[in-house]
């Protein structure tokens, strides 16, 4: 645009003007020359029009930036309204997710008076860690401690292994590292939770040293013992898909199905305490 008024048409325009503008001046103080005038008003009715034209581009031209300026401020100002709703709705959901995690365990809690609990979220698993282990978001500065079992609404799910004042590594029950004593709640018949490799990769895990005698079969549930003081009695664990004999053990074993999918699991609870924590038995098979 600079180098337009720079050039010689916009030199000869403005010359052009000027003259116009000079003698229709002149017209005006000697009404005698209205003839002289009207012939200049007819020459420059087209610079005339050039003139307003160019006069209205250069106004259009300045206003175009003016609303350009405008349409920006207000798109500032409609992205941080956005940005503010976003925010509220995140809230909204979290509170929503935390009053819905508790709505699960409120009847487990009404029939288990003496537990304490954390609520926990998984913030992280282990690469090339077979067994589905994960961290959680609490640790020992909320109460947390190793060995506190780890719960959804629908059972146990694993063992808090190693914490920190912020974080916790929990190690589920697909994990051989796992022995937790537990009994068929059908039958009675008692075993230990310990997984294998095999087992783990289709969210699977084993109740060892069952009775060869035993009555255990397809369907039923099994549950923790409670023997040992590590863990409360009752807890869900799964239920029995098939019953096989190990040679190499040469004992019959129960393959369980856990009630979660260990491996996708979002959102659980750290029993923190409870009535006989500690307490071995000395019936205890853990």
């Amino acid at each position: 645009m600079k180098y337009y008024f720079k050039s010689n048409a916009f030199k000869i325009v403005c010359g052009t003007a000027l003259i116009v503008l000079g003698v229709l001046l002149y017209s005006s103080i000697d009404p005698k020359n209205n003839v002289v005038a009207n012939a200049f008003s007819s020459a420059a009715s087209p610079f005339q029009k050039c003139a307003t034209y160019i006069s209205d581009g250069v106004s259009g031209f300045f206003e175009y930036f003016e609303e350009k300026d405008r349409l920006k401020e207000e798109n500032e100002s409609l992205k941080h309204e956005l940005n503010e709703l976003r925010d509220i709705t995140a809230d909204y959901y979290d509170v929503k997710r935390e009053n819905a995690r508790f709505a699960k365990y409120y009847d487990f809690k009404k029939a288990n008076n003496s537990l304490k609990f954390v609520s926990a979220s998984v913030i992280g698993r282990y690469p090339n860690e077979f067994f589905g282990d994960f961290a959680i978001d609490h640790g020992s500065g909320s109460g947390i401690s190793k060995g506190d079992a780890v719960i959804t609404e629908n059972g146990l799910v694993g063992t808090v292994c190693n914490v920190s004042f912020s974080s916790a590594r929990v190690k589920t029950i697909l994990s051989p590292d796992s022995k937790i004593g537990v009994y068929d709640s059908v039958t009675g018949d008692s075993g230990v939770i310990s997984g294998t490799v095999e087992k783990a990769a289709e969210n699977l895990t084993r109740m060892n040293f069952i009775p060869a005698q035993s009555q255990m079969k397809s369907g039923d549930i099994v549950v923790t013992g409670g023997l040992s003081g590590l863990y409360p009695k009752n807890l869900k664990i799964g239920k029995i898909s098939e019953i096989s004999y190990d040679d190499y053990e040469s004992a019959y074993y129960a393959t369980l199905e856990p009630f979660e999918n260990l491996k996708e699991i979002k959102d659980v609870f750290v029993i923190t305490d409870f009535q006989g924590k500690g307490e071995i038995s000395l019936l205890a098979s853990e």
